[in-house]
């Protein structure tokens, strides 16, 4: 498997439930994975087409910008969250998903005073790391 360092995705696998075909994965099992950004950051799907790391950011807690190699789409679970793609910031809330295109530096940033969970979607898996700036 291809690491994917930026988010902690290094591709080990989760433990997953499999029943019959259905493979269920409990995030809360999954375990967190270290990177850069100092984030609790879990692998929660990662296969050659894509890959979806669960991400909990604690309120003034962001991620380094940075760019990455492959198409992203954020999706906001639970909090506030400050989205800075290029020279675009936006703030959502949840129920709100947001894409990044390839090659475009973006951050994301907890202006809250709870925790914000975020699920990055990367399609497809990167096979290059992506670039902290």
């Amino acid at each position: 498997m291809v690491a994917d360092e930026e988010l902690g995705g290094d591709s080990v696998k989760v433990l997953p439930a499999r029943l019959g075909d259905m493979i269920v994965t409990e995030v809360s099992a999954a375990p967190v994975r270290p990177n850069p950004h100092g984030v609790e950051s879990k692998t929660i799907y990662d296969c050659e087409q894509g890959q979806i790391v669960h991400l909990t950011i604690r309120p003034g807690q962001g991620l380094k910008k940075h760019i990455t190699p492959v198409d992203v789409a954020f999706y906001v679970v639970e909090g506030e969250c400050e989205v800075e793609i290029g020279e675009e910031k936006e703030r959502v809330g949840p129920d709100t998903l947001v894409e990044s295109p390839a090659g475009i530096p973006h951050t994301l940033r907890n202006p809250g005073a709870s925790q914000l969970r975020v699920l990055v979607m990367k399609l497809p898996r990167p096979v290059e790391k992506s670039v902290l700036l």
